[in-house]
């Protein structure tokens, strides 16, 4: 009796399987018609978007270990003396990344009214000569106010490129990456404006440098004029040449800090621009626009039949 139940549910499911792909095939016309229009949507949507460059600038610390050998000896005597002794440490390397997309940095990159007019292209009106908000078709009109209307958001006033609106540009374009072992800084972006990103990087990365620089040259004042004030005091020789060996290394590190083209991170490798776009793929697009095509082609011949027999 058991045998017999379970021969007939096998018999039942070859029967369903038989059946559903008999429907498939008699309603491949509009399987394939379907699949033939997702793929054309795909086609149309590859042609009309952005093709997408990788942008990738390296860095690593300037001198690191060599500064921190130079400081190894003195950091006892510094420390009896009760003055932090300035270092290029991992802080350093830190605070750096933080101050990239800050708006400090941004105040000052601000300043280059080209670059902030090529960033805001869309938003520069040339016959007032000013930053004016876009021009929204009706259909952008229509969407925005039905999601204020969903929301309850209130209608934002348009707010012209600012160092604030500039910082949150850079975050969002502009990934930093720490590798754990080495502790170098990659800084990627997958734009369509690669050379407008690979300049604006450069100008990031230097103006992020040149706080560092100044913020290190503002802080050694203090220690330097705390070592000469005691060596005027001193009365020992040794303290004397201690103290005149810390005046000595940091005179050194701060004609360093004057005169050296990078003080925080150097690119080790020079900024690269992908030969090719990184996106949109298109065979991943197409491949996905066809089997997309195929299964609602599938359902829909499927729902055809169910609702005719009904």
């Amino acid at each position: 009796m058991i045998m017999n139940d379970h021969s007939k549910t096998l018999n039942d499911v070859e029967i369903d399987l038989s059946e559903l792909f008999l429907n498939l095939w008699h309603g491949k016309v509009y399987i394939l018609l379907f699949s033939i229009f997702f793929v054309f949507l795909a086609s149309m949507h590859l042609r009309n978007t952005d093709r997408l460059y990788l942008v990738e600038y390296k860095l690593k610390p300037v001198g690191q270990t060599q500064k921190q050998n130079n400081l190894s000896g003195l950091s006892g005597f510094a420390s009896f003396a009760g003055v932090q002794l300035p270092s290029n440490s991992s802080n350093d390397y830190k605070i750096f990344k933080e101050l990239i997309s800050s708006v400090e940095v941004s105040e000052l990159i601000f300043k280059n009214k080209t670059l902030i007019n090529e960033i805001y292209a869309n938003e520069w009106n040339s016959s007032l000569n000013n930053f004016s908000g876009p021009s929204l078709s009706k259909y952008k009109t229509y969407i925005n106010d039905l999601k204020r209307n969903i929301t309850g958001n209130k209608q934002m006033d348009y707010m012209p490129p600012n160092p604030r609106r500039l910082a949150i540009y850079i975050s969002d374009n502009i990934s930093i990456n720490e590798d754990i072992n080495t502790g170098f800084l990659t800084l990627k972006s997958e734009t369509s404006k690669p050379e407008l990103i690979l300049s604006l990087i450069d100008m990031v990365i230097n103006t992020t440098d040149q706080i560092m620089r100044q913020r290190y040259i503002d802080f050694s004042k203090e220690p330097l004029e705390f070592y000469k004030e005691k060596l005027r005091t001193a009365r020992s020789r040794e303290h004397r040449e201690a103290l005149a060996g810390l005046i000595g290394k940091e005179e050194q590190k701060l004609m360093f800090a004057s005169r050296g083209k990078y003080f925080t991170v150097e690119p080790y490798i020079k900024p690269t621009i992908s030969l090719y776009p990184v996106a949109p793929k298109p065979s991943l697009v197409l491949l996905l626009s066809l089997i997309l095509g195929l299964i609602t082609g599938c359902g829909m011949v499927l729902l055809r039949k169910v609702l005719i027999k009904r």
